[in-house]
């Protein structure tokens, strides 16, 4: 046991102090980067700081706030309780650390309302090792006496203690009274959370804090889940995949069920999850045990209308010219996208009248129409992760450079792929989503061999000078954007 005589209190200027780059807070796409600028940047946007900063500013520096720290092989002190104080302190020392203009000039404001040496003068006990002192920390945010911690913080501090190596996973479980077994599956289920949580948005990380652990323990962490994801986990916690592009690609599809609230019930067992999960991902390997209904609140296809007989919108029975009754009838997507379907049906481009509004409603239809099935089926949030990994891994290249190069800019919350990298998207066959070969081969000939047709399409949009034909833009539509809406209808 360590002696409490071997902790010392210190009084320090706050500029000596670091951030905990393995602070439980952090997830774990921020924790991998072990950057400090980037870990002061997460706990400004989601931990609250400016509202301690604003305190601080107002009042100083709270005389019975002491941080819990210990000093690191290289005799720096490095804060293990109370990073958000700390971030806070940071801020107002260096307002230019913040990115967002709106919020520098706040913390601008803020430093000239502070008191001079506010900040020189903090009470810190430092441990005699990160074992000890995380120890502390565990009493006293989990005791009875003190608000508890999140599942989330107790998940990240079990990992906190097998990653630093003070523990293994036998001596950590007995330290924090729970079986070896237990503990392996809370590391296993903090490692799923934190691929489900890079994979969603805000609503659904929020969902995935309300009811996600409970669902990743009956849907992933089951037999089935491991079969279908195809992972062990081995005596350490972790987890070993055996197939990284079906556990990415399974998971994906599993996101909906663990963070759509309604999708899977808190009664549901492993034999309703077959049924209710597992078959809609896999049906080969989990066959649905529900009979096939013909009737009652399982309605069976619509099928599809027959065409009116319309001269002005069905062009030449062999090979219509133009967007079709039918056409219209069967897209059965978003809204906005119908209705552009049927004014485009209605108003055909004709020589000298209204070519640039069809062509540029073309345009709009065709990637909203593909941006509505992407986003309905998961995928557009896998572009998103991808796009976000892509930033993390040059990230981690600029922090390691000497000297380290600025970080890239996380991705913006409102960003989107563009017509092309959804094609593509579509269009690589790991990705599953045009699973017939020769639809597949057909889209990808005329995207490759027709390459003016993207061009005409970005011109539409893009281009102020461009001028649209007649016969361009009704050949878009019928070598191009027709198959497109006809592949999405099957996705």
């Amino acid at each position: 046991m360590t002696k409490k005589t071997d902790w010392k209190d210190e009084v320090v200027d706050v500029s000596r102090l670091k951030l905990d780059l393995q602070n439980p807070r952090l997830p774990k796409y921020v924790k991998d980067i072990q950057d400090e600028n980037n870990t002061r940047d997460y706990l400004l946007r989601k931990e609250n700081v400016t509202r301690i900063a604003r305190s601080i500013a107002a009042n100083g520096y709270h005389h019975s706030a002491v941080s819990i720290a210990y000093k690191d092989s290289d005799k720096k002190l490095i804060i293990l309780d109370g990073n958000r104080r700390l971030a806070a302190c940071q801020l107002l020392l260096s307002p230019a650390l913040v990115a967002d203009a709106k919020v520098r000039k706040e913390y601008e404001d803020l430093a000239k309302e502070m008191q001079e040496d506010t900040l020189s003068n903090i009470k810190v006990t430092v441990a005699p090792t990160r074992k000890a002192a995380e120890k502390e920390i565990w009493d006293i945010h989990v005791t009875p006496s003190s608000k508890p911690w999140e599942v989330l913080q107790k998940l990240r501090m079990y990992r906190n203690l097998i990653e630093t190596g003070d523990y293994d996973v036998p001596l950590a479980a007995k330290e924090y009274g729970m079986t070896a077994g237990k503990f392996k599956g809370e590391l296993s289920k903090l490692y799923l959370y934190e691929e489900l949580n890079e994979k969603t948005d805000e609503k659904g990380q929020d969902e995935l804090l309300k009811s996600g652990f409970n669902k990743i323990e009956r849907i992933l962490l089951s037999n089935n889940g491991k079969k279908l994801l195809d992972f062990n986990v081995d005596d350490n916690g972790k987890i070993n995949i055996v197939d990284a592009d079906k556990f990415e690609a399974n998971l994906t599809q599993l996101l909906p069920f663990i963070v759509e609230p309604n999708r899977v019930s808190a009664q549901a067992k492993q034999s309703d999850l077959i049924d209710i999960v597992y078959s809609k991902v896999d049906p080969v390997q989990f066959p649905s045990k529900q009979p096939s209904k013909a009737s009652g609140n399982s309605p069976g296809p619509i099928p599809a209308q027959s065409p009116t007989k319309d001269p002005s919108s069905q062009g030449s029975s062999s090979k219509p010219d133009w967007v079709t009754d039918a056409e219209f009838r069967q897209y059965a997507g978003a809204d906005r996208v119908k209705n552009i379907l049927e004014e485009l049906k209605l108003n055909k481009p004709t020589k000298g009248k209204n070519i640039n509004i069809v062509a540029i409603a073309l345009r709009v239809a065709i990637e909203l129409a593909i941006y509505d099935v992407l986003k309905q089926k998961g995928h557009i949030q896998t572009m998103i992760n991808l796009e976000k990994a892509k930033i993390k891994a040059e990230n981690i290249k600029r922090v390691a450079n000497e000297p380290p190069l600025p970080l890239l800019p996380p991705l913006k919350s409102d960003w989107t792929p563009t017509l092309v990298q959804m094609l593509n998207f579509m269009l690589d066959e790991a990705n599953r989503i045009i699973t017939d070969p020769q639809e597949r081969r057909a889209l990808e000939k005329i995207k490759n061999t027709r390459k003016e047709y993207m061009g005409d399409l970005n011109s539409y949009m893009h281009n102020v000078s461009f001028k649209p034909t007649e016969e361009d833009t009704r050949n878009i539509w019928d070598t191009f954007a027709r198959p497109i809406f006809d592949i999405i209808r099957k996705i």
